[in-house]
């Protein structure tokens, strides 16, 4: 993916679809609390998390954060998509499989991937974002 804007607007509708279908099933199913902390790996532009992912999270939630490789996708996805909980940041799943980075998936109660974990070979990654997770 080479253009952000194209692929947000190409692709949004496919894969907005098959979330809401996902998480019509699965979202109510979860306990939620006051405050909870998500994460949503692979976020790509933005479209998704905003528009199909938080609308369905209860009112209350804490933040919400979108973590993707691409710093260009998480340009437009931080210039185009802006609530008071959301925010957006790199994070390479594969490099910081450790836990090195400032983003550790561990410290948030909820985590989210709809369509990134598929491309990654490293099956590593369960690892560093299940509870308790100590390399």
């Amino acid at each position: 993916m080479t253009d952000p804007k194209l692929y947000d607007s190409l692709w949004h509708g496919l894969t907005a679809k098959e979330v809401t279908e996902v998480l019509s099933v699965y979202i109510n199913r979860m306990s939620w609390k006051t405050g909870d902390r998500v994460l949503d790996l692979g976020c790509g532009p933005g479209g998704v998390t905003t528009q199909v992912l938080m609308p369905r999270m209860p009112a209350d939630f804490g933040l919400l954060v979108g973590a993707d490789l691409s710093d260009d996708t998480l340009q437009y996805a931080s210039n185009t998509y802006t609530h008071p909980k959301l925010k957006f940041t790199q994070f390479d799943l594969v490099k910081d499989i450790d836990e090195t980075s400032q983003l550790q998936p561990s410290s948030f109660d909820k985590i989210f991937s709809f369509f990134c974990l598929h491309w990654i070979s490293d099956h590593r990654y369960y690892l560093a974002i299940k509870p308790g997770f100590h390399s």
